[in-house]
């Protein structure tokens, strides 16, 4: 009898400090649906390109939406123009850290107190900065404008470089909610209810982006052209396997099953320079150890490499 009441205690008190966990790493609605927090933007009519000092791109090793900054970054060859500057997770105490002192700062909750960002949910990446003198100017932390800035600036390098262009905007809104975000809303649901709604509209949009790319002939979701929408979601395809299948329960189907999702990811991973933004150690290490929530024991699974499975996909 003793042990009854005790598991029923004990369930309940791990349920309760779950939900503090949770609460920290992901907000969520009245329902129990993850909500992604809104970020800060810069006006739609800025111009990067008339900005004054030097500007950088901050960044994690292990964040979909900082690599699909990164994958704008490589593709359009803005070395001499961006500089990057790579963040590592702090586990310990749930936030960014810098690997050297940057401007005077060792966290990065430190830069945006810099730059009087003081009410946000918390410091997150990818954080596009102008830096004059000792004067932190944020220009936007939300990825999805970060990369058509990037995109934006005019280069002077004298290698050719791919175009990326516009494309439907609710087909990125789709991409955008029920993907990107679709994983994490499986992953950090709250009950039963918000899981399973989750997962089907994760896989309903993964069937639309599959017959989207068998209407239009080419090798990109709109065809011959690069877009927008490829960059979006790229970075949360590669990671399937690794992380999100396993991690966060997007189970319903095998992404093996959508065959022209598999050979457009192979095309994509296949782009110069684009492997170099696919950092799966860093991914395995930050998911399965920083998201105690999700994985108490902090048991990183075995699976086959990343190369292992392109090479199986070719």
């Amino acid at each position: 009898m003793q042990n009854k009441y005790l598991i029923r205690a004990t369930r309940k008190f791990w349920f309760w400090f779950w939900t503090q966990l949770m609460n920290g790493f992901a907000p969520s609605d009245s329902y129990g649906n993850y909500k992604r927090p809104k970020g800060i933007t810069i006006d739609s009519e800025y111009d990067i390109n008339n900005e004054n000092g030097q500007i950088y791109l901050l960044v994690g090793n292990s964040c979909p939406w900082c690599q699909r900054t990164l994958l704008v970054h490589e593709i359009k060859n803005l070395s001499k123009k961006v500089k990057i500057i790579f963040l590592k997770a702090d586990v310990e105490h749930g936030e960014w850290i810098f690997n050297r002192e940057f401007k005077r700062c060792m966290r990065l909750s430190e830069l945006y107190k810099k730059a009087n960002k003081k009410t946000i949910f918390r410091a997150t990446l990818p954080l596009l900065i102008g830096f004059v003198k000792d004067e932190v100017n944020i220009l936007s932390n939300e990825s999805s404008q970060i990369i058509r800035l990037l995109n934006s600036i005019k280069s002077n390098s004298k290698y050719k470089t791919l175009n990326i262009e516009d494309c439907n905007q609710k087909v990125l809104d789709l991409i955008n909610n029920s993907i990107n975000d679709g994983v994490y809303k499986c992953g950090f649901a709250r009950n039963q209810s918000a899981y399973e709604k989750a997962s089907q509209n994760l896989f309903a949009a993964l069937n639309e982006v599959e017959k989207l790319l068998q209407k239009n002939n080419g090798d990109w979701i709109f065809g011959k052209e690069l877009t927008y929408a490829d960059i979006c979601l790229f970075p949360t395809l590669i990671r399937w396997e690794l992380i999100y299948s396993k991690l966060f329960k997007c189970t319903e189907q095998e992404l093996s099953s959508f065959e022209k999702i598999i050979k457009w990811r192979l095309k994509f991973f296949n782009l110069p320079n684009v492997n170099r933004t696919c950092l799966e150690n860093e991914w395995k290490k930050d998911y399965y150890k920083a998201l105690f929530p999700l994985n108490p024991n902090q048991l990183v699974p075995v699976s086959p490499s990343l190369n292992e499975i392109m090479r199986l996909e070719s």
